[in-house]
């Protein structure tokens, strides 16, 4: 039972130290990032879709490395669409993490909900940027200049 103690004891000193830690952020700057990184994310989710659409529609031999997305292109034009809905229906939590305002009842909750919004949009836009800049672009070009 101790050990049982001892734990809970640090579980609880870790969580005072971590909400203390948020609470001491400087939200104003968090949401100067917040906003870019969501637009990046949206720019690049777009220019992911649009990479695509030429690849489909280039005649070249495409394959699309998403095992996911292929199985939908598969379908078809309805497949497609589906597939888009899906990629930019991640768009909606993430765009009320950032742009929420700072309720005093529920301040602790938005500042940890606006750090994890600041992680995956980080994540999510360094994904992107790997998909499109050294996967789709070059990928494309390559088959245009087939």
């Amino acid at each position: 039972m101790e050990m049982n103690q001892r734990f809970a004891a640090r579980y609880a000193e870790s969580k005072e130290r971590d909400k203390k830690w948020l609470m001491q952020l400087n939200l104003a700057k968090v949401n100067n990032l917040l906003w870019p990184l969501y637009v990046g994310f949206i720019c690049l989710n777009f220019l992911d879709s649009f990479s695509t659409i030429l690849a489909l529609n280039s005649g070249y031999a495409f394959y699309e490395q998403n095992f996911f997305a292929a199985k939908l292109f598969s379908l078809g034009p309805q497949g497609f669409l589906l597939a888009t809905i899906l990629k930019y229906t991640l768009a909606l939590p993430l765009f009320y993490a950032v742009f929420i305002g700072v309720k005093e009842k529920y301040e602790y909750q938005i500042r940890l909900l606006k750090v994890g919004a600041l992680a995956a949009l980080v994540a999510a836009d360094a994904f992107y940027i790997i998909v499109v800049f050294l996967n789709n672009i070059p990928n494309l070009l390559h088959g245009i200049n087939v």
